[in-house]
């Protein structure tokens, strides 16, 4: 009976001991980031029969398991990814809003300082000091914009370069947890990995704010594989892959994620990243090349309508004016809005036709043997068809994209071209006036809309000269059929004679009065997209007249006609556009912050309530802990005298 009751005795000190260990292993580690509070469980030893009866033999420790539920510690992995997502998509564009706000305002103003020295010019169109100072704000808003570019576009590599700098932390993660899978794999069972499992998890939770995370347990292992984004395998048993970053093809810019496995190379797809890497992804193919579309859109804008209107007019010398800034469709310019994949031998130019159909986005030219398709922004495709000289080429959304030197490739071979018309407007636009002189403020042709108009087309004056007998005031109006021109002479209110009075919606139309039955002079040219029964009051002066400034009117027009964007917005509303969206977005952002905090924090609080530790309640388990080892002992007290008394009766 004493030597039962010593084993009692002793398996209750050993129970005890270890209630108190754990105990104090959960209190020291109170402040520990990601501890799971253990929980010794602790079971009645097998009964021994003796004399009609069993009787207890005392207790054991079955197993130390965690206070932890697998679902609760899901979704704040989940709800981490969510919030880190947002904070730094605020994080980015409360960067862009500021930006909108302060840097890209100076180019809406310089342009707008610009308008309002041409409207000074108009009252004194002889001005020479008038006219120096126009060229300065000219000049002021190119650079402006430039800088305006400029600065997105650091902002654009400051975000690559913070992508790449999270991709070294996610690598160290991954190598961080593929450790602690190989000491997982070397204990026989989860007793003793209590602390692995968290030191697993916490490395889980931070991997989370870089990336979606899906934790997957391995049948037969204590080894867990981690998948990031849409299914793409971090770290398998004991081995972890590597992210990089690699450039974009054909635009190196686009740097993209790939994982990386021996010699090869897997792009990751952006869209279902998640967390910080995805919510910088997506501000820089979202919002940063948007921006930057809408910063081109409006240089490009601004730039071709100024020289339009310079090249219709005439300037202090009496000759026909010259382009103000830069021409947008320079060769270097067209070819530079194609970006094609390395080594590719093909020649391919973009001609910006009409700004008023320009769209935002790229486009995808792809090339096949014998076919080229181009892919807009919404997945439609149109064919390119050979032109008269023999080239692949086609006309969308105001562009005219030539192949002039296709690609060679082999039969079931294909080549994606890259089109960004307007990725580098911004850039590229400079002056390219110097002479005040130059400037074109006569007007030998005037055209007025007709208010009730439904079309975009324009009226320009030829580049030829037109005799001063020709000046009068006429009316241009189409026919219901939108095939035909009339021009009336609102002096005699007869019609004048014309070589053709055809018209092309697509391709518009060049007005010349006949003279005589064998002669004729080219007065004025019709844009595309004019509609049924549109009219024009067009006004014909002098070809040589010193101080004119119908020029410069017209040119101040500019500043609010709605000549972009299908007819829905002037050169500064594009802007105004930017700003905008710019600001809705991080509105959004803010909000999205805000719900996704409240998710994190409910998440939080939840795992902590289930496997935080309490320092009250393991204050009473060491006390209550401590009284138990005292009582054991005095139950092996107990089982010796017992021993000790029987001995001495022997």
């Amino acid at each position: 009976m004493a030597v039962d009751l010593m084993q009692i005795g002793v398996s209750g000190l050993r129970t005890s001991q270890k209630q108190l260990d754990v105990a104090s292993h959960n209190i020291t580690n109170v402040n520990t980031p990601g501890y799971s509070r253990q929980v010794v469980e602790q079971k009645t030893d097998n009964a021994q029969w003796n004399g009609n009866n069993y009787y207890g033999t005392g207790a054991y420790i079955d197993n130390v398991s965690r206070a932890y539920d697998q679902f609760a510690a899901r979704e704040l992995t989940l709800s981490t990814t969510q919030l880190e997502e947002a904070n730094v998509k605020q994080q980015h564009l409360a960067m862009l809003d500021d930006f909108t706000s302060k840097s890209a305002v100076n180019s809406v103003n310089s342009m707008n300082d610009f308008y309002h020295s041409v409207r000074s010019l108009a009252d004194n169109p002889s001005d020479l000091g008038s006219r120096q100072t126009v060229l300065e704000h000219a000049n002021q808003a190119a650079v402006n914009l430039n800088n305006s570019h400029e600065t997105l576009t650091n902002i654009r590599t400051d975000v690559n370069q913070q992508l790449s700098v999270s991709l070294e932390r996610v690598n160290a993660l991954g190598q961080e947890l593929a450790a602690v899978n190989t000491s997982l794999q070397q204990q026989s069972s989860s007793d003793g990995s209590n602390d692995l499992f968290d030191q697993q998890r916490t490395l889980i939770n931070e991997l989370a704010k870089y990336t979606q995370v899906t934790v997957l347990a391995d049948k037969g292992s204590l080894a867990n594989t981690v998948i990031i984004g849409s299914g793409d395998t971090l770290v398998s048993g004991v081995t972890a892959s590597q992210l990089k970053l690699i450039d974009g093809d054909p635009d190196i810019a686009n740097k993209q994620i790939a994982l990386i496995n021996g010699n090869n190379s897997k792009p990751i797809k952006s869209d279902a990243i998640g967390g910080s890497l995805g919510a910088m992804l997506t501000v820089r193919d979202d919002v940063i090349d948007k921006s930057l579309d809408q910063l081109g859109q409006m240089a490009i804008g601004f730039g071709s309508q100024m020289n339009d209107l310079q090249q219709q007019g005439v300037d202090l010398n009496g000759q026909q004016g010259q382009a103000l800034f830069n021409d947008i469709n320079s060769t270097e310019a067209m070819s530079q809005r194609a970006l094609k994949p390395f080594g590719s031998d093909s020649a391919i130019s973009v001609k910006i036709d009409d700004i008023n159909q320009l769209k935002l986005g790229d486009y995808q030219l792809v090339s096949k043997a014998t076919s080229h398709t181009l892919v807009d922004q919404q997945g439609n495709e149109t064919v390119l068809t050979a032109n008269t000289k023999g080239k692949f080429a086609a006309k969308v959304d105001g562009l005219e994209i030539t192949i002039n030197t296709p690609p060679t490739l082999m039969a079931g071979e294909t080549e994606t071209t890259i089109i960004q018309p307007l990725r580098r407007g911004a850039a590229d636009i400079s002056l390219a006036m110097t002479d005040p002189r130059g400037l074109a403020g006569h007007r030998p042709l005037t055209a007025v809309a007709a208010e009730s108009n439904t079309g975009s087309a324009t009226i320009a004056k030829v580049s030829t000269a037109v005799p001063d007998n020709f000046g009068g005031n006429y009316q241009v109006k189409f026919n219901d059929k939108l095939d035909q021109i009339t021009v009336t002479d609102l002096k005699t209110n007869t019609n004048v004679e014309l070589v053709d009075n055809s018209y092309s919606v697509d391709d518009g139309a060049t007005i010349a009065f006949k003279t005589s039955d064998t002669t004729s002079i080219p007065v004025m040219t019709i844009s595309a997209n004019a509609a049924a029964n549109d009219s024009f009051e067009i006004e014909i002066g002098a070809q040589n007249s010193q101080g004119g400034n119908g020029n410069f009117l017209a040119m101040q027009q500019v500043q609010h006609q709605k000549t972009m964007a299908d007819g829905k917005s002037s050169v500064i509303d594009v802007f105004e556009g930017l700003a905008t969206d710019v600001g809705m977005l991080k509105k959004n952002a803010d909000k999205l912050s805000e719900v996704n905090q409240l998710d994190f924090d409910s998440a939080s609080e939840r795992v902590s309530n289930l496997s935080g530790v309490n320092l009250d309640e393991e204050a009473a388990n060491l006390m209550k802990f401590q009284q138990s080892y005292m009582a054991s002992s005095r139950i092996m007290s107990v089982a010796k005298e017992t021993f000790d008394t029987l001995m001495r009766a022997v």
